[in-house]
């Protein structure tokens, strides 16, 4: 008798377990609404323990959600708990196959270098045509086109004809006035010669400055090479880079070694002057011997 009696606590305890089991399914699913029509947008919440640390999303790719998807994530929020954390995120869905649906929400778990695809509690929805059942499946015509009041004034196109008349008549006028006064203009006299450029800085001073002011040296090398090109070739090679006089060079047939020469003579003056470089003594000899060549037409 008394096992019986240890038996039968032991089935009623193991009876009442599976409903408590079931009671603490932490996982929970509340859709806004039981019926829809198609389309309609509904507000979905779902409750997800996850542990501590992890991170819970959405899967709107997965298959348990039928034919509702998932629209948007309005809110997410969490909150810690014995053992874990309870997600709890807001969604928007929508249905877009008619009749009964029953679905099952897709969630990821990130914990870590972990990944789980958990689906949800599953949640029963009923979906309803946006078409009565006596009504047509086809579209409705338009109604017929119905008159405005109001008609256009009986004065409308005499006044646009008297304005184009009027526009033509200014426009005439401010031509004829501008050729007069083209025609009774005050000419102009002969223009004036150009003033001749100024002649090249000489090698010689140029020479003698090479070792007490570089700078300056060097920034009367590149004028007098720049002054020669431009009356050799008549190339305005004051006012182009020594990659732009190499372009002009070579475009006029010259030899190319000869104008990336002269290219690396003029980028070194520029080094000198604009970027405080100071070649040896040797390097300053060869770049000038390099610019004679060049001015006594060598180059």
């Amino acid at each position: 008798m008394r096992r019986f009696a240890i038996a039968l606590a032991g089935l009623v305890l193991a009876i009442a377990a599976v409903p408590s089991a079931a009671a603490d399914e932490p996982d929970r699913v509340t859709l806004s609404a039981t019926s829809a029509i198609i389309g309609q947008q509904l507000s979905l919440t779902v409750e997800v323990f996850a542990p501590r640390g992890a991170t819970v999303e959405p899967d709107p790719i997965a298959r348990s959600w039928g034919t509702v998807e998932l629209v948007r994530v309005v809110s997410r929020s969490s909150r810690d708990q014995d053992g874990g954390t309870l997600h709890v995120l807001e969604m928007i869905v929508a249905p877009f196959w008619p009749g009964d649906v029953r679905f099952a929400p897709g969630i990821i778990v990130l914990n870590g270098p972990a990944v789980e695809s958990r689906t949800l509690p599953a949640v029963s929805l009923a979906v309803n045509q946006t078409l009565s059942v006596d009504e047509p499946d086809e579209l409705t015509p338009l109604p017929a086109p119905r008159p405005i009041g109001g008609a256009e004034s009986p004065l409308l196109r005499p006044a646009i004809a008297a304005g184009g008349a009027v526009a033509a008549a200014l426009l005439y006028l401010a031509g004829f006035t501008a050729v007069r006064r083209w025609r009774t203009r005050a000419r102009p006299g002969a223009p004036s010669p150009a003033p001749l450029p100024p002649a090249p800085p000489d090698l010689a001073t140029v020479e003698a400055a090479m070792h007490t002011d570089p700078a300056s040296a060097y920034r009367d090398l590149a004028a007098s090479v720049r002054a020669v090109l431009a009356g050799r070739y008549g190339i305005p090679a004051a006012a182009l880079t020594a990659a732009e006089i190499t372009a002009r060079m070579e475009h006029l047939g010259l030899d190319r070694w000869q104008a990336r020469l002269v290219s690396g003579l003029l980028d070194e003056c520029d080094a000198v002057i604009y970027a405080g470089y100071r070649p040896a003594a040797e390097r300053r000899l060869s770049d000038l011997n390099m610019a004679r060549e060049i001015v006594e037409g060598g180059v």
